[in-house]
């Protein structure tokens, strides 16, 4: 497959902005966790044993793109027509029972799971509220409990709501078009594939 298309071209420039931005925020949560001493444990993927894990198409285009050039768009974008499981189609299972597991795709997972296990949210009258991984706050209550009852500096939470806003200036429609994972990502692919289709088209009519 060729990406040398102005569309596939253009995807490729609006990818590279998409994933810094999203490495961005994995680095500010990653810091707001290590922070408020609620990290994440080494193997745990019990947030991905969910088969309702929303985000939007415009966060998965560096996925696509990538899967795209790896060849495996059309076989990937069947899998995602067709999955039903109780967990992340991405989600590799080493331990069901104690919800260990790794992703498939790390380097380009979505804005939720970069920012879930610590995050702060605006409520309507601009109050801090947290929301919190019930793993991590079974692991860690007492500094659970210090983060609810802390008085901390605005600027050093990391605010899930701040980083939509932030992504949303990739995509205009970005707040109002999220959707189950395997769905956005099927989305995504299919645009990347009917772009694909074009330039065969076009290379066919010139020769």
């Amino acid at each position: 497959m060729s990406t040398n298309s102005s569309n596939l071209i253009r995807h490729k420039k609006l990818s590279v902005g998409v994933l810094l931005e999203l490495k961005k925020v994995f680095e500010e949560f990653s810091l707001f966790q290590k922070k408020s001493e609620l990290a994440c444990p080494s193997g745990c993927g019990k947030c991905c044993f969910k088969s309702d894990i929303f985000c939007t198409p415009i966060e998965l285009l560096p996925m696509a793109l990538s899967l795209y050039e790896r060849g495996e768009a059309v076989e990937v974008y069947e899998l995602c027509k067709s999955h039903s499981a109780d967990h992340c189609m991405f989600m590799k299972i080493s331990d069901r029972a104690s919800g260990k597991g790794m992703c498939t795709e790390y380097e380009f997972r979505p804005l939720v799971c970069r920012t879930f296990g610590v995050a702060g949210r605006h409520d309507k009258n601009n109050k801090i509220n947290f929301s919190v991984c019930t793993t991590l706050k079974e692991i860690y209550p007492s500094n659970y409990d210090k983060l609810l009852s802390g008085n901390r500096n605005e600027n050093e939470i990391a605010f899930i709501d701040d980083s939509k806003s932030k992504l949303s200036n990739f995509d205009p429609a970005f707040l109002e078009e999220e959707h189950p994972i395997n769905e956005s990502l099927a989305i995504m692919l299919e645009k990347i594939l009917f772009l694909d289709s074009l330039d065969s088209s076009s290379d066919n009519s010139n020769t």
